[in-house]
């Protein structure tokens, strides 16, 4: 069969070509799943400017100069934005499903299926509905993993600066910190159940 990407194929046997295919086998479920692209970009903009607040606080308590080491800011930067971002992102997924479970929303695709056998006003009405309460879910979930993630970083960093690694030089303590807050932060949205 032709598996190229945005083409149809049939789930009928090998041996047969052609073959009824249901209703359900046309409905996209995986965009079920997926965040908006403006929610990730919202989870790199937040990553970025929460990784760069230890640059402001080394560089005027620890007089650590941000011309002299540029370097090891962009790298320990870039890695403690990744591991925002991925934090981030699983828990507002996490959130997203635990909402929409426990508000009973339908999802795109059962609107979609349920739609194709009925093509009323009333359908449409109730598709947009449906729509608007996923939205607003989105909006709710991406609120509450960007502070709960944001909350867990800036508590981790802090106690790890200024009590944990108070004694290691200022380079040591800016990396060891800032990747340990990171890498925290992302730990505590994967073990979210």
């Amino acid at each position: 069969p032709d598996l190229r990407w945005g083409t149809q194929f049939s789930m009928a046997p090998p041996g047969k070509k052609g073959g009824k295919r249901e209703d359900w086998e046309d409905v996209d479920t995986s965009a079920d799943s997926r965040l908006p692209v403006a929610h990730i970009i919202l989870f790199v903009i937040n990553a970025v400017a929460l990784s760069a607040v230890p640059i402001y606080l080394f560089s005027a308590i620890f007089d650590l100069d941000i011309a002299e080491n540029a370097p090891i800011y962009v790298g320990i930067t870039l890695v403690s934005t990744l591991l925002v971002t991925l934090a981030v992102q699983n828990r507002c997924k996490r959130l997203r499903t635990r909402l929409i479970a426990s508000r009973n929303v339908e999802l795109g695709s059962t609107w979609l299926l349920k739609l194709k056998n009925a093509e009323d006003e009333k359908s449409k009405l109730k598709l947009k509905e449906g729509n608007k309460r996923i939205s607003e879910i989105n909006m709710e979930a991406l609120s509450l993993s960007i502070a709960y993630n944001n909350a867990a970083f800036l508590f981790t960093i802090v106690l790890l600066i200024f009590f944990v690694l108070r004694t290691a030089t200022p380079q040591m303590n800016y990396g060891a910190s800032t990747c340990l807050a990171g890498f925290v932060s992302f730990l505590l949205s994967s073990r979210v159940k």
